[in-house]
């Protein structure tokens, strides 16, 4: 995001003259909010970062294009496995799984790379640090960074549902209750997202920490048969955790229909956890690198 645009902002919310002034101030730490009280944020200005906030996440090719093209690639050679494997007479085969590990990739690359990776990169390039001298607020500019993410992985699943209801690996009239739960998924791989991207110093960090977190979700699953070779104690304490919980509700919604935990128990493990890790994001966001909790 450039000065100029964030000058746009600054003049947008009514911020004084010497709020902006701070932002060439070299004794400035930029720590925390710097509004004076009783002016909040037009709906022009949040508007105006909405729209600044998409264009950006459009223009970085490595967040962009990784969020758009892992999904959609290796969605397509998963199905292509799944068609092309037979299945076998007693049940268990790939096609019983492959639209939970579709959805699982595509819920946790978007809202988790390209959320953290994009923050964390704002803040060292100090641009975070300017906007913390205008009224937006850190739930503001969180939710203002959302929409253009949200956008990308909701027509990725609705495209990749209706594949995988017509190759016959999800039942029609599932597809609702599936593009339902990959919203909770959604939630929750994106509220670490924004923790990450919290806190984390640097682009190349949070990008390798936000790989890491999302490999180590999808390992550990239940999505792949490796999970059954562990040791039953490890088994049974992997099953309990949040990404476990996730992973149990889209096999559920999958043919074979079978699921570990009732429903609702999983569906209230994964708001909850989702809703915790949203309120520490923004409770322990930070404006700049310097600045501490």
């Amino acid at each position: 995001m450039s000065a100029e645009a964030i000058s746009a902002i600054v003049s947008s919310t009514g911020t004084s003259s010497s709020t902006a002034a701070m932002n060439n101030d070299p004794h400035n730490t930029g720590t925390g909010n710097h509004q004076g009280p009783g002016r909040p944020t037009t709906p022009g200005a949040a508007a105006q970062l909405l729209r600044l906030q998409t264009r950006e996440f459009v223009r970085e090719r490595r967040g962009f294009f990784t969020s758009l093209i892992l999904p959609m690639g290796l969605s397509a050679l998963f199905f292509g496995m799944a068609v092309l494997t037979p299945s076998p007479a007693s049940g268990g085969g790939f096609d019983e799984t492959v639209m939970a590990i579709v959805v699982f990739l595509t819920v946790s690359t978007a809202p988790l790379m390209a959320t953290a990776a994009s923050l964390a990169d704002a803040r060292a390039r100090g641009t975070l640090r300017l906007l913390g001298t205008t009224p937006v607020g850190r739930a503001r500019l969180i939710l203002t960074h959302m929409p253009a993410r949200l956008g990308l992985v909701l027509a990725q699943l609705v495209l990749l549902i209706g594949i995988g209801a017509a190759l016959g690996f999800v039942p029609v009239a599932q597809g609702p209750a599936l593009l339902g739960v990959s919203l909770l998924g959604v939630a929750l791989f994106g509220s670490i997202g924004y923790l990450l991207g919290g806190l984390l110093p640097t682009a190349e960090t949070a990008w390798n920490v936000s790989t890491f977190v999302q490999l180590v979700a999808f390992f550990l699953s239940g999505l792949l048969p490796m999970l059954s070779l562990l040791p039953d104690p490890v088994e049974n304490t992997l099953s309990v955790v949040p990404t476990f919980f996730f992973a149990d509700l889209l096999i559920g919604l999958g043919s074979s229909g079978e699921s570990t935990h009732p429903v609702w128990l999983s569906v209230a493990v994964v708001a909850g956890t989702a809703a915790l890790i949203a309120a520490l994001a923004v409770r322990l966001f930070r404006w700049d690198q310097g600045e501490e909790r």
